[in-house]
């Protein structure tokens, strides 16, 4: 499958991933140092669950990852979910990792991360 042309992926962010499977000394999650990621795309949006009266915003943007676009590319997993990240001077919290595959091969396609 085609990726999109890295001369189109034109935003940045810094990533400040959070491991919930590691935990601190006061048994808070671990935080990794911050990484400034160059050639991603970011789609500030809302998006919401539910319906008519019952609807709640689950999302504020949605940021697309391609290993061999993005760089540098940290590996993400489900442990990532709260990880802060920020983008045009605000800072958002990673709510949903979708990890999208090549349906040719097993190969991370690529990283969508929700932020709230």
């Amino acid at each position: 499958m085609m990726k999109p042309p890295k001369s189109m992926c034109r935003q940045s962010i810094t990533l400040t991933l959070t491991d919930v499977a590691k935990t601190d000394d006061w048994g808070k999650p671990l935080k990794l140092d911050p990484i400034k990621i160059e050639h991603c795309v970011v789609q500030p949006q809302t998006i919401y669950s539910g319906s008519n009266n019952d609807r709640t915003i689950v999302a504020n943007a949605v940021v697309f990852l391609y290993p061999g676009i993005s760089s540098p590319l940290p590996t993400i997993t489900k442990n990532n979910v709260g990880s802060k990240l920020t983008f045009e001077g605000m800072e958002y919290t990673v709510q949903k990792i979708i990890d999208n595959r090549d349906p040719f091969g097993n190969a991370v396609y690529s990283y969508e991360l929700e932020v709230l």
